[in-house]
């Protein structure tokens, strides 16, 4: 499989820091740059797909767990 890291230039890659892993999903300073950094990246629509699929925790194309999770749920009730 093909992960966000493997994208070309993708934003994130610039930066490290246990902010892509907050503890709190509140919007806390450091989820707010993550999310900032994220909004910024050309890749945010496939590293997306890729965490809706496969990552459970994080930040990932902008969003947090519950935001995923919400995601996951729009689309069931779109599909069925």
């Amino acid at each position: 499989m093909r992960g966000p890291w493997l994208f070309e230039d993708p934003a994130c890659a610039e930066v490290g820091g246990d902010f892509w892993f907050p503890e709190k999903t509140e919007d806390t300073s450091e989820l707010k740059y993550a999310k900032r950094i994220c909004n910024s990246c050309t890749h945010k629509t496939e590293c997306l797909e890729w965490a809706l699929v496969n990552e459970r925790f994080g930040i990932w194309a902008g969003t947090n767990e519950r935001n995923r999770q919400q995601i996951r749920v729009m689309r069931k009730r779109k599909s069925a």
